[in-house]
């Protein structure tokens, strides 16, 4: 044994060093989070009495997590000296010279290991999402950036310079936004910007990676989805510029924007878009929906409309989906939080519109989901630039509907290797047949007011 304890005495030293150093790591991100917590406390635009009282907080915070990764540094540092020279003197052993590789080699051993692999999401992306999604006021600056010498005003020519595509989750939004983006002189936010959403310009000069559709997404439904795929990002928009006042534990509810609101999301909006037509989908725009109406002349809006039953039974078995997929990985739950997706999972919450949505039920039940479909759909807005589109429509028959949609903005679509997407309806069963008799009506009406497909 004697001959081998130089070698494996620093070997261990660096097993030592490597397990603190995971040990570290949660203290580590806490420090890290309180520090960027401060820095968004001091650029608040908040009274300088409220400010000193929060920023004491913070730093007292900040501190206190400095204290403990420094005293566990120390721990850690101590434990492997320790353990590296306590034994060669005990045991009046002289430091091999391969001692310093032996270390780093030992230190790298925990984090070779196979783990169990809980996120799709690594903890250093989770930690960089949490220090730009978590500090609004930051966000700001950042949105200052982006929109600097940006005019509120399109580049656009023509009656349309900005889409909307909208409509209860489950009813083909993302599907017609990619058919569109992939289609069109269209600009939107893609997953390539996040997580720095208000200042996607900035994040371009660093992060530039290659753009691909090439893995399904959560939902399981075969959409492709990837770097390259325009999805409800815009919303972050708007939870920084209402503060979250809208979301509360009860629901979404319905707000208005200001004048001064919509020129800043004007101006987001152009900073994205540039020459082209700016392109979103947002399933939570009903919240604002106669606001941007009446304040954007040059928005058109496509609302998607889907059979309740097969609808309502889609935001069941998503929920189910979403609700188990975050009981494995609460990550999940919180990235869908930042970006007020709500619709399905453990942070459900319904649309109050009108002031009716707050409606109390098992969202295991088919019928609370078609509660949320008649509420919903009852409610939404319609202007005289909404255009309703059903989703069995754009399933059976996607050529028709894009040319339609190109005939109502004036815009060129390419309409070349559209295919249908096969998807039978369910056999559903356990429904209130009063419930669905109303839903199947106000159907039939949204339906009479579809933009004619030919």
């Amino acid at each position: 044994m004697g001959p081998i304890l130089p070698y494996l005495l620093p070997f261990v030293s660096g097993i030592l060093l490597a397990v603190g150093a995971l040990w570290m790591k949660n203290p580590f991100f806490k420090l890290a989070e309180r520090s960027v917590g401060l820095l968004n406390v001091l650029v608040a635009p908040i009274d300088e009495d409220e400010k000193f009282e929060l920023v004491n907080k913070k730093v007292m915070e900040t501190v206190g997590s400095l204290l403990i990764v420094l005293a566990m540094a120390t721990m850690v540092v101590v434990g492997a000296i320790a353990v590296y020279t306590g034994f060669f003197q005990s045991l009046t052993f002289e430091p091999v010279k391969s001692a310093l590789v032996l270390l780093a080699v030992g230190s790298l051993i925990p984090f070779v290991v196979p783990k169990k692999k809980k996120s799709a999401y690594g903890a250093m992306a989770q930690l960089f999402h949490r220090l730009v999604l978590d500090n609004y006021h930051l966000g700001r600056k950042l949105l200052n950036y982006q929109i600097k010498g940006v005019d509120p005003t399109s580049q656009v020519d023509g009656t349309y310079s900005r889409v909307l595509i909208t409509g209860l989750a489950r009813a083909g939004t993302t599907a017609l936004t990619k058919e569109l983006a992939q289609r069109g002189a269209f600009a939107s936010l893609d997953y390539s910007n996040m997580p720095v959403l208000l200042a996607p310009k900035l994040w371009a000069k660093i992060y530039n990676p290659k753009r691909t559709e090439d893995k399904e997404r959560a939902h399981g439904d075969g959409v492709k989805v990837g770097l390259a795929s325009v999805e409800a990002l815009e919303e972050y928009f708007f939870k920084v510029l209402k503060d979250d006042s809208y979301i509360k534990e009860d629901g979404l509810y319905e707000h208005e924007l200001s004048a001064e609101e919509n020129e800043l999301c004007r101006r987001y909006q152009n900073s994205i878009a540039g020459p082209k037509v700016y392109l979103a989908k947002n399933n939570n725009a009903a919240l604002r929906l106669q606001s941007l109406t009446e304040h954007n002349p040059d928005l058109a809006v496509f609302l998607l409309v889907r059979d309740p039953l097969q609808h309502a039974f889609s935001l069941m078995q998503q929920h189910k989906k979403f609700s188990a997929q975050q009981e494995d990985d609460p990550f999940i739950k919180e990235y869908m939080d930042w970006l007020g997706h709500h619709e399905f999972g453990h942070g459900q919450r319904p649309f109050v519109l009108g002031g009716v949505g707050n409606h109390k039920g098992d969202p295991k039940d088919l019928n609370y989901w078609l509660v949320r479909w008649l509420n919903y759909y009852s409610k939404v807005h319609l202007s005289e630039n909404t255009f309703v589109l059903t989703y069995e429509d754009f399933l059976e028959t996607p050529t028709s509907t894009l040319r339609a949609i190109s005939a109502a903005l004036g815009i060129t679509i390419n309409l070349a290797d559209t295919k249908n997407f096969n998807k039978a309806p369910v056999s559903v069963e356990h429904v209130n047949q009063a419930l669905l008799s109303e839903a199947n009506a106000l159907y039939e009406q949204l339906k009479s007011k579809c933009l004619k497909i030919s």
